[in-house]
């Protein structure tokens, strides 16, 4: 299984920093999901990612940055996905001249990851857990559906909402090929690279066994 890592929301102290420390243990991506940055902040912050790592980089908001600063790809929202059929056309030749290009999306249903017929790099489904940062959110799928739906999905499809390190196991037996790790890295007084150490080793104890 694959780790991804999203960023905090909200501003944190040392962010790229930590980042950085994840990308040099083997962190393949991290999205960028910040709602509240402007266009010209989300700039300022992309521009503190040292060059080498930001093909790494996945882009939740203002995706023409993607293209200007040469980023790994885009994760698609609603908003995106019901955009008029130039933005889907213009986003169509982007992924023919770059094969290489992530495009990524979250399904809260588990009938859209068969019904979907667009192709993505990923996929994640959310909330499979109860969320660890947002106490509102609670996982809302059965075991048995997931180990019915999962194996037929055309994607990798990744665990997301209330992924902790003693779930991971559980992941790995209902078929996922990856983790969504937010709260997990971002909240409590241990850093946060530390966190994805310790994931990293968990996932290969699992393999181990």
């Amino acid at each position: 299984m694959e780790i991804v890592v999203i960023s905090n929301p909200y501003e944190v102290d040392n962010e790229v920093q930590e980042v950085t420390r994840m990308f040099k243990l083997g962190l393949r991506h991290f999205h960028i999901r910040k709602p509240r940055m402007s266009r010209r902040e989300m700039s300022d912050y992309i521009k503190m990612f040292p060059k080498e790592y930001r093909k790494k980089l996945v882009l939740h908001g203002y995706h023409t940055l993607a293209d200007q600063f040469n980023l790994g790809g885009i994760h698609l929202s609603r908003n995106h996905r019901h955009r008029n059929r130039m933005y889907h056309l213009q986003l169509w030749f982007k992924r023919r001249l770059n094969p290489d290009m992530i495009l990524s999306r979250t399904y809260h249903k588990l009938t859209d990851i068969t019904n979907d017929r667009r192709t993505y790099t990923y996929t994640f489904l959310s909330p499979v857990f109860d969320s660890v940062s947002h106490s509102s959110l609670s996982g809302g799928f059965s075991k048995r559906a997931l180990l019915i739906m999962i194996p037929q999905a055309k994607q990798p499809v990744f665990a997301f909402g209330g992924i902790t390190l003693d779930k991971l196991e559980q992941v790995e037996n209902l078929g996922f090929h990856g983790v969504v790790l937010l709260g997990t890295i971002w909240e409590g007084p241990e850093l946060p690279h530390q966190k994805f150490k310790e994931a990293q080793e968990k996932m290969l104890s699992l393999r181990a066994l």
